[in-house]
């Protein structure tokens, strides 16, 4: 066995690059099934691109459906839909149907896909295409492709967006629509729009729209501006009439009598019964909605499993799924920070667990009623792709590709999920990840640097699991801590609604508090310690370093840096409004506004501090970036600004990914002395 290192925190030797963090820096979603078949899509750093993959018992290995250079994924909501359906085979037959999204021109497109095992399935299938090309003028994504009733169509929520005529014409809110529409599958309206048809429309906002088992009723979530959809959505239902949704009735949920409602997900039990994720109790529960049988009209809306547990999370893409509607009973992930899938029974109301061992499960669940098909992790498991059958008795949860070895494993560590208490002793939830490494300690009584990273969304949540990214610091002697500070999902609307109008407070506090406690329970180096974070975490990263004398140093990727020009003509049409709540409104709130705003106090921002943004983010814009650095470089504060071409709201290529990471040991060489992480590369400003 190799001895033992005595070396200083933050110089630990680690075979985790930034070559191999970039490497794996991609990441699987939508999971589906076909027959015996896994399919899931996949990004793919090399190429930037989403490639949709499959393999089935006997066939492990995952292998490509479609051809190189397609990427199959959309841009709708700004953070994209489910994109792509399949249906198998049937009995005799030699291909399944797909249906996709085709990044490239955001048009839908089919495929006969050769099933696995057949003579052909080496060759990539032709494609053609479902839908018209846009026009000048006009960008249309299509998400969530579901069968019509007779099969002959596909349903998508159609968002199109007409280009801006003028400054006055610069919100997108009023130039974005969003209906559900019908596309034919012999792709007549690939050349003709006059083939497409409005099946249905309501709201702003549309999602989650699922036809009855009878093919008599339609059901989707809505909502409107300046709601979230955590905030403020409704369950709509509607009476079909050949293949036209008549008057929508608004079943649960919204904003009314001073109580606001969110609707998460909705899926049929029978032609007269919903079952949806809502949370008039703060608490995403399953409810159960018996319609009349004459009228699309609710009679009775109860919680069938009361539970102070979330069952589901936020809208932030078309068609997510927490649950499952089964002949066994309703599927779904459970739990607050820690979570089980479990399966109810409507007969006897009895909870079972159905994969034992892991503890997250990702919102987009699939199931044929059989099966389910799950994205999973757990900090001793990692994460896998699990084939869950549903049937009481019928076996264990599989992973849809068996494990290998990890050769990193020994140098990442187990993630541990903590609760601290703030000043108003209030729970702030984190999860800890520890220095580790399989040779080097520390010499006796010093504290390790702590990078305090702040997740975005805000609305969003950290995850309990191993992240190479942060054991490429963790290896080299680094604590770091994932913050799921007040608005995070996954606590109750309670703790997800302590942020409105608070941020830039609340978020900051609880950053803070929980590098106080970890520096005060002896873990972390109150002197050594940064705070990195991207999107709303970068918003966080930067209010932290204008707002507070806690950290030494920041890395911020591609963040909002003045709320009161991050709306309407200045961000997409999804979070145009989404500063009302966070903030306040305009121009009433305008003294709120320039207390928070990071680029408003540009001038307290001392520490270096190092930027990473992508020049085609329509999202946070690069000026939200710039603005903050012009400044630093008036004042001749330290710092590093790497525009990326090329690259949106998020990194998709690997060479992003890498120099981001040089990037930033650069910065903690900076801030932390020369020693940090001398095995790493020194790299010029340029990288």
């Amino acid at each position: 066995m190799p001895s033992t290192s005595h070396l200083p925190y933050g110089t630990w030797p680690s075979p985790i690059t930034a070559e191999a963090v970039a490497d794996a820096s991609g990441s699987t979603a939508w999971p589906s099934g076909a027959g015996e078949e896994n399919w899931w899509c996949a990004s793919d750093p090399a190429t930037a691109t989403v490639r949709l993959l499959r393999n089935a018992p006997g066939h492990e290995q995952p292998v490509p459906v479609l051809a190189p250079g397609i990427s199959v994924r959309n841009r709708s909501l700004g953070y994209g839909g489910k994109p792509y359906w399949v249906r198998p085979a049937a009995p005799g037959a030699d291909s399944h149907l797909l249906v996709f999204t085709d990044h490239r021109d955001q048009r839908l497109h089919r495929a006969e896909v050769p099933r696995i095992g057949t003579a052909s399935e080496t060759a990539f299938p032709a494609t053609a295409p479902l839908t018209p090309a846009d026009p000048p003028g006009r960008e249309t994504c299509w998400a969530d492709p579901v069968p019509s009733p007779d099969g002959t169509e596909v349903w998508c929520v159609r968002e199109t967006t007409r280009a801006a005529t003028g400054p006055d014409d610069a919100d997108p809110a009023a130039r974005t629509t969003r209906d559900i529409v019908a596309v034919p599958l012999s792709g007549a309206a690939a050349d003709d729009p006059e083939a497409l048809r409005v099946v249905a429309r309501s709201h702003h906002f549309l999602s989650g729209h699922r036809p009855s088992p009878d093919g008599r009723r339609l059901a989707w979530i809505g909502w409107d501006h300046p709601h979230m959809p955590w905030d403020s959505s409704e369950l709509m239902v509607a009476e079909l009439r050949d293949g036209v949704a008549g008057e929508a009735v608004r079943l649960c949920g919204g904003s009314h009598d001073g109580t606001e409602v969110s609707v998460s997900q909705a899926e049929w039990a029978d032609p007269d019964t919903l079952y949806a994720m809502a949370d008039p109790d703060g608490w995403w529960n399953l409810h159960r909605v018996d319609l009349a049988a004459d009228r699309p009209e609710a009679l009775k809306i109860a919680n069938v499993l009361p539970l102070e547990e979330d069952c589901a999370g936020a809208v932030w893409r078309v068609g997510p799924a927490w649950f499952t509607v089964s002949p066994y009973g309703v599927v779904f992930a459970h739990g607050n920070g820690p979570q089980k899938l479990s399966r109810w029974s409507p007969e006897d109301g009895s909870l079972s667990e159905l994969a034992p061992g892991w503890s997250r499960f990702q919102g987009d669940l699939w199931s044929d009623g059989e099966r389910v098909l799950v994205r999973s992790a757990d900090p001793a498991l990692g994460s896998a792709l699990l084939s869950v059958p549903l049937a009481p008795g019928a076996g264990p949860a599989l992973r849809v590709r068996p494990e290998s070895e990890d050769p990193l494993a020994a140098w990442q560590p187990l993630p541990e999920r903590r609760t601290v208490h703030d000043a108003q002793g209030r729970p702030v939830h984190y999860v800890l990840h520890r220095p580790s490494h399989p040779t080097a300690t520390a010499p006796d009584g010093e504290l390790p640097p702590l990078l305090v990273q702040v997740h975005g969304g805000p609305t969003s949540t950290c995850g309990l699991t191993a992240d190479l990214e942060y054991s490429f610091f963790t290896s080299r002697g680094f604590v770091v801590a994932d913050v799921d500070y007040g608005g995070s999902t996954g606590y109750g609307r309670a703790y997800r609604d302590r942020l409105r109008g608070g941020w830039g407070v609340v978020d900051v506090d609880d950053c803070v508090t929980v590098a106080r406690a970890l520096a005060a329970e002896g873990l972390a180096d109150p002197d050594r310690t940064a705070v990195r974070g991207g999107s709303a975490g970068g918003w966080t990263t930067l209010a932290c370093l204008a707002h507070t004398d806690a950290f030494c140093a920041g890395t911020v990727y591609y963040p909002i840096s003045d709320p009161a020009s991050w709306r309407a003509e200045q961000t997409h049409d999804f979070e145009s409004r989404y500063v009302d709540t966070l903030v306040g409104v305009l121009p009433e709130d305008r003294a709120r506004f320039e207390k928070i705003s990071p680029a408003a106090h540009a001038d307290r921002i001392t520490a270096p501090l190092v930027m990473l943004q992508g020049a085609d983010d329509f999202i946070c814009r690069p000026d939200q970036a710039t603005r903050i650095v012009d400044h630093l470089a008036e004042r001749g504060v330290w710092h590093r600004f790497l525009l990326f071409e090329g690259e949106g709201h998020g990194f998709r290529k690997a060479d992003s990914v890498r120099r981001s990471l040089l990037a930033e040991v650069a910065l903690y060489r900076e801030a932390l002395g020369a020693h940090i992480a001398p095995d790493v590369p020194a790299v010029t400003d340029t990288l």
